[in-house]
């Protein structure tokens, strides 16, 4: 009998562990979620200027901040002028900026939204899990704008 009620203990556990793995995957964003949401970003900054646009960016509750994704914008100067979240990063030149291998991500961001929009990838602390993974951005011009939404690749 105790051996019994053991394995539906362990049944239940597995079954807690499985629906948690699941439910943390959820919170992840994708690539192609990624991708949809920066392209819906650059429709709104054409739609209402850049000044509306970033405070919505920069408002949990403004649409563009979805599972981990968020939008951010460099101006055509490479300088940081909306990244949610992280208000110290703003004023800092994306040009400088390098992943933990070294890799120049800020300019390979701003190199393919000037090429017509695409794919940047580096490595960089998850600030969800703490640990080094790859990272995958999606970069459009908008205007005088780069904006960006990347997506964490385990």
């Amino acid at each position: 009998m105790r051996f019994r009620n053991w394995l539906y203990v362990l049944g239940a556990v597995i079954l807690l562990a499985a629906n948690w793995v699941a439910f943390a995957a959820d919170d992840r964003g994708t690539p192609e979620q990624a991708k949809v949401l920066v392209e819906r970003a650059a429709v709104h900054v054409k739609e209402v200027g850049a000044d509306k646009a970033f405070a919505d960016f920069n408002d949990k509750q403004g649409g563009y901040q979805e599972r981990d994704l968020f939008v951010f914008a460099y101006a055509k100067d490479g300088k940081i002028v909306c990244v949610p979240g992280i208000p110290a990063l703003v004023g800092q030149d994306a040009n400088a900026l390098k992943d933990v291998d070294g890799k120049e991500f800020g300019k390979l961001i701003i190199a393919a939204a000037k090429a017509g929009g695409g794919w940047a990838e580096y490595r960089m602390t998850n600030p969800a899990t703490k640990k080094i993974e790859r990272k995958k951005t999606y970069a459009v011009q908008a205007g005088d704008f780069v904006l960006g939404v990347g997506a964490y690749n385990p």
